[in-house]
């Protein structure tokens, strides 16, 4: 049985195997999501700062979605073809210029349109950033450096609404300003940190002569879809823990306050457990690893249908939250695994994109169907579509693995036994 010694010489073995601008680009990530103060609140501050109606507030918030839908194509083009370190550069100086403008807006038109180009340019760089976070990860290690990578953002998320719920009281101008500042020091990081990880222009030409370089390539390919509709099904589930969970908890009973203590468990597992609990994973193929964690998301939200008790949403909350947690990081992976090496980018900013649509979908479909189902129904529907991911997971794992098998070694990517 190794010794306590044993087992920090190993860790810090296997994190010498990563690279300076690799941790460059994840301090900087903490440093970022730390500093995203303004998002929590940008319902309150409207309301209680601008004096604007909860209507004309909703209004703003979801057209904010339209910058974020835009965002994951265009970034995940511009980092293949500009590069991941220019398009993560224009993300987050343009990002902090406009956060400092959406704070001296007055008008709600103007607050509207300077809030999408935000979400726009601040989503920009999602897809570049996991493109150059694969780039630079250890060979054999792609699950395990995505790991790292939500970790670091977890921490920072979990950070940033409570230096924002000291700094509000005092003066929301104060928000704005740290979240500008603390976007363009991980700019500062990145310009002197990080390097150009997109493949070399003579490479880049020798893999786009057998796969083309261009958008059409990567609208084209059915793995890509097939994840990124499972994806969004998988969102669609997820993000009832905002919207639906809430409301059930208050119709069984169960005030505010409830909710907030089970959703702080989610976040406290979320830091405590990723890193191990995706090491562990990283064993085992990312297609099972994928339907593993829909499975969890499923079967913790079924417990919502009979099991209605505090403790009853605190398990339930455990069992989806270590789904969130194996998902993120792998399917990331997963998505990284069947894109070209060239394609990364646009591979990553489709599946981000096919994503976010949960977010339009997932709240009107679980309203509608918690409504009209009853409780019990809709969260069992809720594992049915968890098991239909899983499923779809392991189907699309075997039909790799016979596609895979019927070519010639040459021809298959390096990553290509990755996602069997």
């Amino acid at each position: 049985m190794l010794s306590p010694i044993d087992r920090l010489t190993i860790i810090y073995e296997n994190l010498q195997q990563f690279s300076r601008p690799f941790w460059t680009l994840i301090s900087g990530s903490f440093i970022n999501r730390a500093g995203e103060f303004i998002m929590p609140f940008i319902a309150l501050y409207l309301t209680s700062e601008r004096h604007f109606t909860i209507s004309e507030a909703t209004l703003a918030i979801s057209l904010m979605g339209l910058g974020s839908l835009m965002a994951g194509i265009c970034g995940g083009m511009m980092a293949d073809f500009l590069g991941r370190r220019v398009t993560i550069l224009v993300s987050l100086f343009s990002s902090a210029g406009l956060m400092l403008a959406l704070g001296l807006a007055g008008s709600l038109p103007l607050i509207i349109a300077l809030a999408i180009l935000y979400e726009l340019f601040s989503n920009l760089s999602l897809p570049a950033t996991t493109a150059a976070v694969a780039d630079m990860a250890p060979r054999g290690k792609l699950s395990e450096t995505y790991s790292l990578h939500y970790w670091a953002n977890n921490v920072g998320s979990a950070i940033g609404p409570v230096i924002a719920g000291v700094l509000a009281p005092i003066s929301y101008p104060l928000l704005f300003l740290g979240d500008s500042l603390t976007t363009f020091l991980f700019g500062i990081m990145v310009w002197f940190g990080v390097p150009e990880t997109r493949l070399p222009r003579k490479a880049k030409a020798e893999a786009s002569r057998e796969e083309p370089l261009h958008l059409l390539h990567a609208l084209k390919d059915p793995w890509l879809w097939s994840y990124s509709l499972l994806g969004l099904l998988f969102e669609a589930v997820y993000f009832q823990h905002v919207t639906t969970l809430p409301l059930d908890m208050l119709a069984h009973g169960l005030n505010p306050l409830a909710y907030g203590s089970v959703m702080a468990l989610n976040a406290v597992l979320a830091v405590a457990v990723s890193l191990p609990l995706t090491s562990f994973f990283n064993r085992r193929s990312l297609n099972t690893s994928v339907a593993i964690a829909a499975i969890c998301l499923g079967v913790g939200m079924s417990i919502f249908s009979w099991w209605t008790s505090y403790f009853g949403y605190l398990v339930g909350v455990l069992i989806w939250t270590l789904g969130e947690i194996l998902y993120d990081p792998i399917s990331n992976a997963l998505i990284t695994d069947i894109a070209p090496k060239h394609l990364r980018g646009t591979y990553q900013g489709i599946f981000q994109t096919v994503r976010s649509g949960a977010l339009v979908i997932g709240p009107v479909l679980g309203g509608f169907a918690l409504q009209s189902l009853g409780s019990a129904i809709f969260w069992q529907c809720c594992f049915v579509v968890g098991l239909f991911v899983a499923a779809g997971c392991f189907v699309l794992g075997r039909i790799r693995r016979t596609f895979n098998a019927r070519l010639p070694l040459a021809t298959l990517p390096i990553e290509a036994t990755a996602g069997e």
